[in-house]
């Protein structure tokens, strides 16, 4: 079975979508090839995904949505040549909770399906801001789930079911996760402190309330 990743983000090499896909490669005996929607040929690399038994799709959500680069590439491709064709996707936020990215998955369903491919389903990742520039003992747990995902889809063609459950966790916040975030908010201690610090670190502090399409 011959399997292309798509990394799809538009970060390429630099990012933490690349992460997630080295860790789910790190155990197999014959990694992946690897190819980067940024930076290809959208119809060429349409045309060439053919060659493959099966393809997956590796990408960040962007405002409960696909990168533009990935909706090209999508749109440049035609049907499954022939029968037997898989295609999955792995979808990786900065959101906690997995039901961010229920409205791209059932989406994604849709696409493998118009293009007469064995859907293989998504796997959905929350939490993920900033594991690129973690050290790899923070993310040990995430790290191991993903070994373990990729040595058992080279094995058997498909996701583990259980695995790809827990990487999902957290589904949804309780209310009192919920009313607790709102609380640290209030009282500036929430994620704003990372968040404020790279729009700094980037020179765009002073443009956050930008509204450039109102």
């Amino acid at each position: 079975m011959s399997t292309i990743i798509i990394n799809g983000s538009p970060k390429a090499k630099h990012g933490n979508t690349e992460v997630i896909i080295n860790q789910f490669m790190k155990d197999m005996k014959v990694p992946c090839e690897v190819c980067y929607a940024a930076n290809k040929d959208y119809r060429k690399l349409a045309g060439y995904l053919h060659q493959s038994d099966t393809v997956l799709f590796v990408m960040p959500l962007y405002i409960h949505a696909m990168p533009g680069i990935v909706m090209k590439l999508i749109e440049c491709m035609e049907s499954a040549p022939v029968p037997g064709k898989a295609m999955g996707f792995i979808v990786q936020s900065g959101f906690m909770e997995s039901a961010q990215s229920a409205y791209l998955e059932r989406y994604l369903s849709t696409i493998a399906r118009d293009l007469k491919y064995t859907y293989l389903g998504t796997v959905i990742r929350g939490g993920s801001a900033g594991i690129s520039m973690m050290p790899e003992s923070m993310n040990k747990k995430l790290f191991i789930q993903l070994n373990q995902l990729g040595s058992y889809f080279e094995s058997n063609g498909s996701f583990d079911q259980k695995i790809a459950k827990e990487l999902g966790k957290i589904q949804a916040l309780s209310k009192g996760k919920c009313f607790l975030f709102e609380a640290l908010g209030k009282l500036g201690l929430s994620d704003g402190i990372f968040w404020n610090g790279m729009l700094k670190n980037n020179k765009a502090f002073d443009k956050r309330f930008d509204k450039p399409f109102a």
